[in-house]
């Protein structure tokens, strides 16, 4: 994989770095000058001292620091912020967000059965039980007035985006007291029901009127446990430009990297950042990010439940709906990088356990070489304004691996590029690549008619309408998922806009729905779909079934080799594979049913062996040697972690229960 030049000038100042070194040290003294002899005792006081080109030496132990830097670096002379690691690479220093311990524990029947609560002069931010994230209410939520009678069972209404007079979402302290054994039914889940209390380890908090409320819906007590609320954000990068951290833990905050305001040409590598609702957060006015080699987790006590919802298990997609409704107002409150900025680069990070892996709405945007695994809701996302490059990924196991999200929502340029990436899937659970658009309820509603009384349809000649921009999807693989998987969708959106919509979908291998329209796509084809049940649904669409080549279950185990990895298949294409010369050469301008196309970036000429290129993220006798690194690295990350919430609680076993 090609390093762009930005890229390869931010590794290079990094390293080229030859200013002086200050050191900081739980045993030092911040009236100390900063010496290896006499170092300081807070990175924040560190911060203020180092001048462009000097290194901060951070020593081990747990720094409890909400820092805002305030003071650039230089192009050529970067500041650096290093944390110390350990023989086995394990992290020794730690940031958390300053925080209090919080006990004083009293049973609070006034409230509900098996409710406590502690004072607690405001509402925090975070709160940790035995070093793990546990669900906190949202401030809207507490407020609501208490309900006379508790329902049966939670139900869809109750995970709602609707407020004042319309809304049925239960109170937060009606939720404080909801019997153990309640159930939660929802459209997600079709007939399937699922407890609500074991999906966030029988433990749920809120804050109202100095008070934080806790509900353990068994026999503990929180006396027996570790409990610290935690205020505010990380490590917050305000107008400053040129700093670089590495090798760093930070924890229990809102976000760990907050860059805002004309923040430009920082680096964020190799560190481990965990829980809040950010990992890294990155603002619109903020260019020339780039964000690579680290590990991200949310952290959450039930992290084992981020994962696939499937048909026999919907723990997943009930978590994702706490998240959402009782931990946020609405919106998916856990994401490792949420990008706003232009210029982002992305590369080579390890995004495990969480809600969403990567969501992108900036311009000239790269995310290539990410491990992104167990997200509960979205892989990557892509929104308004993206534009850019998102290439070479391993995404597995999440509820979505790719979400095209806010579609014609701005009038703004949009045009993506999606190829060489490796999308896993269990097999029958998960879909593939969602793609959403709500711009009849958003900017563009004046251009809208109802049909039907019921049913949004663009205008006649709409004035001003928004421009989609363009969508491409091509040379990735797509395994697993459910059986009929909702590829690409938008036969619907086609209807709405009276028009075809601007996806470019070519040389892929994924499954076979019937989904996947001519009409409805500016290219359609050709691409490989193949099906793991008997018999293969054919494609309903002619076009489709001209363009694009079918296999059935029958032989769609003759599309790759077999030396499976444990977790991860073998998509290497076997010899004789049906989806040797299935493609298009995509590095020329080409021609498809009779219609030109200009070249696509990501492939050289000659990018393929025979006639044709292969259908695919890999060309004939390509290995997987990149991706099995990645999936290697992500299993090491997911083990450490879970040493990591061992240890954090102690002597307290960490939760188990099933």
């Amino acid at each position: 994989m090609k390093l762009d030049r930005f890229f390869c000038c931010v590794l290079l100042a990094a390293f080229a770095a030859e200013g002086a070194e200050l050191f900081v040290a739980k045993s030092g003294n911040d009236k100390n000058p900063g010496s290896a002899a006499a170092p300081f005792a807070t990175i924040g006081r560190a911060a203020l001292a180092a001048k462009p080109g000097d290194t901060v030496k951070i020593g081990p132990g747990v720094y409890r620091e909400q820092i805002t830097f305030k003071k650039s670096g230089e192009k050529e002379k970067p500041i650096i912020f290093a944390g110390t690691r350990g023989p086995e690479g394990e992290f020794l220093t730690i940031v958390e967000a300053p925080g209090i311990a919080v006990s004083q524990w009293t049973p609070a029947p006034e409230i509900g059965p098996q409710v406590w609560k502690a004072p607690l002069q405001k509402r925090p931010d975070l709160v940790m039980m035995d070093g793990a994230m546990i669900a906190l209410i949202n401030p809207k939520t507490m407020e609501l007035p208490r309900r006379k009678k508790l329902p049966p069972e939670i139900n869809g209404p109750m995970f709602s985006s609707h407020w004042g007079p319309k809304c049925e979402r239960l109170p937060g302290l009606d939720l404080l007291r909801l019997p153990a054994d309640i159930q939660v039914t929802h459209r997600y889940f079709h007939a399937r029901k699922e407890l609500f209390w074991p999906v966030i380890a029988y433990t749920l908090a809120g804050w109202k009127d100095g008070n934080l409320y806790l509900r353990f819906a068994d026999d503990r007590k929180p006396q027996d446990h570790r409990f610290t609320a935690s205020f505010g954000e990380g490590f917050i990068l305000q107008d400053v430009s040129h700093l670089v951290f590495r090798d760093l833990h930070l924890r229990g905050s809102r976000r760990q990297f907050h860059l805002q305001g004309k923040s430009a040409c920082n680096l964020i590598e190799k560190c481990l950042l965990m829980h809040g609702g950010a990992r890294v957060a990155i603002d619109r006015d903020v260019t020339s990010t780039t964000v690579r080699g680290n590990i991200m987790t949310a952290g959450f006590i039930r992290s084992d439940l981020f994962k696939l919802r499937g048909a026999e298990d919907m723990r997943g997609g009930l978590l994702y709906l706490i998240f959402k409704y009782i931990i946020g107002t609405s919106l998916s409150d856990d994401v490792g990088v949420t990008n706003n900025g232009r210029g982002t680069r992305i590369f080579d990070n390890v995004i495990l356990q969480g809600l969403i892996g990567m969501q992108s709405f900036g311009p000239d945007v790269e995310i290539a070489g990410n491990a992104v695994r167990e997200m509960s809701s979205v892989g990557i996302c892509t929104g308004p304004r993206m534009t850019g490059k998102v290439h070479d990924n391993l995404v597995m196991n999440c509820g979505i691996p790719l979400r095209i999200h806010r579609l014609r929502d701005v009038r703004a340029k949009r045009e993506e590029y999606h190829y060489h990436n490796l999308f896993v899937q269990a097999r029958n659970m998960g879909t593939q690549v969602f793609v959403h658009c709500a711009s009849h309820l958003a900017a563009d509603a004046v251009n809208f008619e109802m049909r039907g009384g019921k049913e949004p349809v663009y205008k006649q000649n709409p004035p001003n309408p928004v421009d989609a921009g363009k969508i491409h999807i091509y040379h990735n693989t797509f395994w697993g998922g459910v059986n009929i998987s909702p590829q690409f969708g938008v036969g619907h959106l086609a209807k709405r806009f009276r028009m075809v919509m601007p996806f470019y979908v070519v040389n892929n291998i994924y499954k076979n729905g019937p989904l996947l329209e001519a009409a409805s796509h500016e290219l359609a084809g050709p691409n490989l779909l193949y099906s793991f049940v008997k018999p293969a649904r054919p494609a309903q669409d002619p076009l489709v079934a001209k363009l694009n080549k079918i296999v059935d279950a029958e032989h769609s185990a003759g599309i790759w080799n077999k030396n499976d990895l444990p977790g991860l298949p073998d998509l290497t294409l076997a010899p004789g594979s049906p989806a040797l010369e299935a493609g298009v050469d995509i590095s020329r301008p080409f021609t498809v049913n009779g219609k030109n196309y200009p070249a696509f970036p990501g492939f050289a000429p000659g990018y393929f062996k025979g006639k044709a290129p292969a259908a695919g993220a890999l060309q004939e006798g390509e290995s997987m040697v990149r991706f099995i690194e990645l999936h290697r690295r992500a299993e090491s990350a997911a083990k450490m972690l879970a040493e990591l919430k061992r240890s954090a609680s102690g002597s307290r076993q960490p939760f188990q229960r099933k």
